[in-house]
């Protein structure tokens, strides 16, 4: 009997494989290919002038009147001058020549693969055409090449600038030694790690002495708090970029109110931003993993003699590392792959994501190689920071040999002052940038600067120039959330439930690759394979959609198959038992019970769909401006008016927070009922 499921994994295996290690592997590819280079030549009379080179693969070796040598690599090129307007080009064996049109041709001769184009300069006062003596005009000399012996000989127009492109490419490391040493390359690399590593320990050094707090003792605002965290952790990160730079940039609202030399502008700003950014990942799983930790543990520990901060530093810290570690791993990665707040805090900050945009989409002085070698350091770096956490966490064994539910004390005042202190600290400057938002919604902008004026037509233009980004974002992330319903769903109960020898394993490989893929290297990937044929997605809502869908699947992938290890096996067992079809028993009795898991992650698709910027702002194209785009390009147009992006964050706010309010809401009366 054929096994459906096995074809339906390796039909997802195969479609993960095209849409995430295939653009990956042309990004690496890319990053090893060098173009053959260009220079461009000037003849005037007798004299022949090298004007511009590229010297990553041309450089003139030697300069004469009448001749020209260039060397690229270990191949040389002799240009000499000839009689009547014409250019000789040594070349070993025969060449093959290709006439492209009047003033275009091809020549192609071993290492070389010439496109030669010829811009004619025509005297002024003889107009547009050459001036013959009989008072006749002729037209320019048209660009025309010869195979001799020995090379090519080429007839050109009088005075005319010849451009030599090699269209062949090779494969050599030499973009990356170019990279490794380049000064403004590294201090990219440089910056990307300090910011990772200071924010996400400062992060780690805040959320855990709170998350402890909250799992060990009962406070009349302890739900509150978590609700508060866990909408804060899908914030998105942009909005608290420029909020921040708004009250304490260079002419910030309260750097002007106090009379402060100091800006938030530079590195440090950008840690700052992102410390607050980034704190609820670790503060979530910490949370988890002390409430989930025997109190037994606890308890004998402080028998033998330990004082309470001893136990919490020697065996509930070591005990809960575990979830400390993929909280920390969790933020550092999305600290290492931030796009909006260095590029908003400071434009003259360069980091990673930031060089890769700016080298990839830049029309003066961008190098599209310099992007694809910049995005595999960064992809590089990213694998390196998941091998350092696996490093930690097998490293040792975190498990327990007894569980025994743990009840939560009452704190004492000092306890309930710093609990108190913590929260007060960390939701007020999480949420400085939401608040901050939501009053310049409501305030008139005049050229890039807000009034203390009250009006209501950020949102009425709003509503007036920017439903196409909210239907944008919305159909967009919708569609996302759908496949990864059914995607996610069904690519869970293969690696769970079927457990195939080889299909099984891979497809969990592969499938959780985009976590550790920044958005700026997968949207890079994604243009390589999209951008020509035979699809081009490029610039279309499909491609958003695509991108989104594969860069959220791994959450709704986690979350079903946290639900399906609950359910025991023996369930399916007795209905088959009783006659069930295979595929009766999936949607019956499996489904019914994953709707939650699926639900939850399907969720976290759509939050964070809408929020994603990093990979978005390289892959649309007008008309196609999610919300996001549109918040961002106002945010860094100088003078434009921030109110209508204000209101539209507003907006995005409130489809992100009501949701994942009601959400875990719902979460904490079924955990209620539980108890």
């Amino acid at each position: 009997m054929t096994d459906i499921w096995k074809w339906f994994a390796t039909f997802c295996l195969v479609g993960a494989t095209l849409l995430i290690v295939v653009p990956q592997a042309w990004i690496v590819a890319a990053s090893f290919r060098q173009a053959g280079g260009q220079f461009t030549l000037h003849r005037d009379a007798d004299r022949l002038e090298v004007v511009r080179a590229d010297l990553k693969r041309f450089g003139p070796v030697a300069e004469t009147t009448g001749a020209a040598r260039l060397l690229r690599d270990e191949d040389e090129l002799t240009l000499t001058v000839l009689p009547n307007q014409r250019l000789s080009i040594d070349l070993e064996g025969t060449p093959f020549v290709e006439s492209l049109g009047t003033n275009r041709l091809r020549i192609v001769n071993g290492g070389f693969d010439f496109r030669v184009e010829q811009q004619a300069v025509r005297r002024i006062h003889l107009g547009a055409f050459a001036q013959s003596t009989d008072g006749s005009r002729k037209t320019v000399q048209p660009l025309v090449a010869k195979v001799v012996p020995g090379g090519v000989v080429i007839s050109h127009a009088e005075t005319a600038y010849l451009t030599f492109v090699d269209g062949r490419t090779n494969w050599s490391i030499q973009n990356f030694r170019g990279f490794l040493s380049t000064s403004h390359y590294m201090e990219a690399v440089r910056n990307s790690i300090v910011i990772t590593v200071a924010a996400t320990s400062v992060a780690t050094l805040l959320a855990v002495p709170l998350a402890w707090l909250l799992a060990r003792y009962t406070f009349p605002y302890r739900t509150l708090v978590v609700t508060m965290v866990t909408m804060a952790s899908v914030s998105p990160p942009f909005l608290g970029a420029y909020s921040w730079r708004m009250l304490l940039g260079s002419s910030g609202i309260i750097t002007n109110v106090l009379g402060m030399e100091w800006s938030i502008l530079g590195l440090h700003g950008v840690i700052w931003v992102v410390v607050w950014l980034i704190y609820p990942l670790i503060f979530l799983t910490t949370l988890d993993s002390f409430s989930g930790l025997d109190p037994t543990l606890r308890e004998s520990a402080q028998s033998l003699g330990a004082s309470r901060l001893r136990a919490f530093l020697n065996v509930e810290i070591p005990s809960c590392l575990p979830g400390i570690i993929t909280g920390a791993y969790l933020a550092a990665l999305t600290a290492f792959s931030d796009f909006g707040t260095p590029f908003i805090i400071s434009l003259d900050l360069t980091v990673l994501p930031t060089l890769i945009y700016s080298e990839f989409l830049s029309e003066v002085g961008g190098d599209p190689s310099v992007a694809s070698t910049a995005s595999v350091v960064m992809l590089a770096l990213a694998t390196g920071l998941l091998t350092l956490q696996r490093l930690l966490l097998v490293a040792r064994s975190f498990a327990s040999v007894t569980s025994r539910q743990s009840f939560l004390e009452r704190p004492s005042v000092p306890v309930r002052t710093l609990a108190a202190f913590l929260s007060v600290l960390m939701l007020g400057m999480a949420f400085v940038p939401h608040v901050t938002v939501g009053v310049t919604s409501f305030l008139e902008w005049r050229v890039g600067t807000v009034t203390g004026n009250f009006t209501l037509q950020n949102y009425a233009g709003m509503f007036r120039t920017e439903l196409a980004s909210i239907f944008v974002s919305l159909s967009t992330a919708g569609a996302a959330t759908a496949l990864s319903l059914l995607f996610g769903t069904s690519i869970a109960y293969i690696i769970v439930r079927k457990r195939y020898r080889i299909l099984s394993p891979a497809l969990n490989a592969v499938v959780m690759l985009p976590l550790i893929i920044p958005g700026t290297v997968f949207a890079i990937g994604y243009i390589l394979v999209f951008n020509d044929g035979p699809i081009i997605l490029t610039g279309t809502w499909l491609i958003l959609t695509l991108a989104y869908f594969i860069r959220k699947l791994p959450f709704a992938v986690k979350t079903s198959e946290a639900v399906l290890y609950q359910i025991h096996p023996a369930m399916e067992e007795a209905a088959v038992s009783l006659g069930a079809t295979p595929d009766k028993v999936f949607r019956q009795i499996v489904v019914p019970m994953m709707v939650a898991g699926a639900v939850t992650g399907s969720t976290l698709v759509f939050l964070r769909s809408v929020t994603e910027l990093s990979a978005t702002i390289l892959l649309f194209r007008p008309p196609w401006r999610p919300m996001s785009a549109v918040i961002f390009e106002q945010t860094i147009s100088p003078g434009s008016n921030f109110g209508v992006a204000a209101a539209l964050s507003v907006l995005m706010m409130a489809i992100l927070y009501v949701p994942l309010f009601l959400l875990t809401r719902r979460r904490q009366k079924l955990e209620v009922a539980q108890l």
